[in-house]
């Protein structure tokens, strides 16, 4: 099986099981929207054999100088993380990565990283005052819930 079959299997799989028909990779990329508040870009570079996830936090214009410049120091620590803050030139969004090798991955570890990185995209965005309504967070909820996915 190829990368890209590898990956839409993946996502067939998630998707089957979050009640999203017919789930994949167009253009080598998906995007999933949590709540209509949270965006994950999931692109396939497979040239690099990297399945890279891209959470959009906020837009620039919301950001100042201090603020980026603590988010770029909070990117020294990458390898205690294994995400770092990007500006999405394109979209113009400051947006968390994280990424993982394509020959590694399998669903668990798929699922395990698109709920890491949506907590702590949720987390950012709420530190950083950027939602109108902050989700509260429950001592109980489970990192693993995310309910309310749409593609």
């Amino acid at each position: 099986m190829d990368a890209l079959e590898k990956i839409n299997a993946i996502l067939k799989y998630f998707g089957d099981n979050a009640g999203l028909t017919d789930l994949g990779l167009k253009d080598n990329k998906v995007s999933l929207s949590f709540d209509d508040a949270l965006i994950i870009n999931i692109k396939c570079q497979i040239e690099q054999q990297l399945l890279i996830f891209e959470a959009q936090i906020s837009q620039n214009e919301t950001l100042d100088d201090p603020i980026l410049r603590s988010l770029l120091a909070f990117n020294h620590h990458w390898d205690e993380h294994k995400l770092f803050f990007g500006l999405n030139l394109e979209s113009q969004c400051l947006c968390l990565y994280q990424h993982c090798c394509i020959l590694t991955i399998d669903f668990n570890k798929f699922e395990n990283l698109l709920a890491e990185i949506v907590s702590h995209a949720e987390r950012w965005a709420e530190l950083l005052n950027i939602e109108d309504d902050p989700i509260s967070f429950n001592e109980t909820d489970s990192p693993f819930n995310i309910s309310g996915i749409r593609v």
